[in-house]
């Protein structure tokens, strides 16, 4: 079940973001870990059109997250939204990836927000693919643009019009 996070969730989002900080996992370029307190006040940030959400598992654990984010502060860019998602490493490769990406274009397009930008590193290749699924389209690669661990990596840019 998908439901908008609370602060209640602060601890769950920190734990499943901290779990894609992993080596080997290539889903974000932050290697400090994140705490419930930076969680919380990056959740007071989410506010509409740019909410963060939660997958609950049928005993009501968070299993996953995901939000919309503001892409720049520059009024050039109104409208346009970053999307991130995480899922919890007991419940990966079970869809819940494509489903909470659905879930952010929905919930983009009831904001009426213009376009969405998702950023993965060139490996995970599974973010990568389940974008483009729903219809994102790469537009840039900035090559060795990330520091993972002393070594360079690819960041792949990949963006969908909504309206």
């Amino acid at each position: 079940m998908m439901r908008r996070a609370s602060p209640a969730d602060a601890e769950d989002i920190a734990k499943i973001y901290n779990q894609a900080m992993k080596v080997g996992v290539f889903a974000t370029p932050q290697v400090t870990p994140v705490t419930r307190e930076e969680r919380l006040a990056w959740l007071g940030d989410h506010q509409d059109p740019f909410p963060a959400f939660v997958c609950e598992s049928g005993d009501g654990k968070v299993i996953a997250w995901c939000s919309l984010s503001k892409f720049s502060a520059r009024p050039e860019y109104t409208g346009i939204a970053e999307i991130s998602r995480y899922v919890d490493e007991k419940f990966r490769e079970h869809g819940l990836g494509k489903l909470m990406l659905a879930h952010l274009i929905e919930a983009a397009e009831s904001f009426g927000l213009r376009a969405l930008v998702s950023r993965a590193i060139d490996r995970n290749v599974g973010s990568i693919r389940g974008s483009t699924h729903f219809g994102f389209h790469q537009v840039a690669l900035l090559h060795e643009s990330s520091r993972i661990r002393g070594e360079w990596f690819n960041e792949v840019w990949l963006w969908k019009k909504l309206v």
